[in-house]
């Protein structure tokens, strides 16, 4: 059995455009949620920053999640949204 694929990307939203890029987070969210592959989509907002946590069951639910219409216009809108996001795949050490 494969080990779950976590994924984090971190969203610097333009100047004033924090709530839209919320807004278009909680959408994909609960499309994504939809996909049999995905395991979590949680968003955590800081004051300048937004924080996406995704679990994926694999590679393959990931690259099919990546084709979906949701995702491909989530993704255009929040590139639009955002002076940078960084996407960093990671391996849990220690939970508490």
């Amino acid at each position: 059995m494969t080990e779950p694929l976590n994924l984090i990307v971190t969203l610097q939203p333009h100047v004033g455009r924090l709530p839209d890029v919320v807004s278009t987070l909680a959408t994909l969210a609960e499309a994504s949620l939809q996909e049999a592959g995905c395991l979590r989509y949680d968003v955590a907002v800081g004051e300048e920053l937004v924080y996406l946590f995704e679990v994926w069951t694999d590679r393959e639910a990931l690259a099919a999640h990546e084709k979906e219409p949701h995702f491909v216009l989530g993704v255009a809108a929040l590139n639009r949204l955002c002076e940078s996001l960084k996407l960093e795949f990671v391996e849990w050490q220690a939970q508490g």
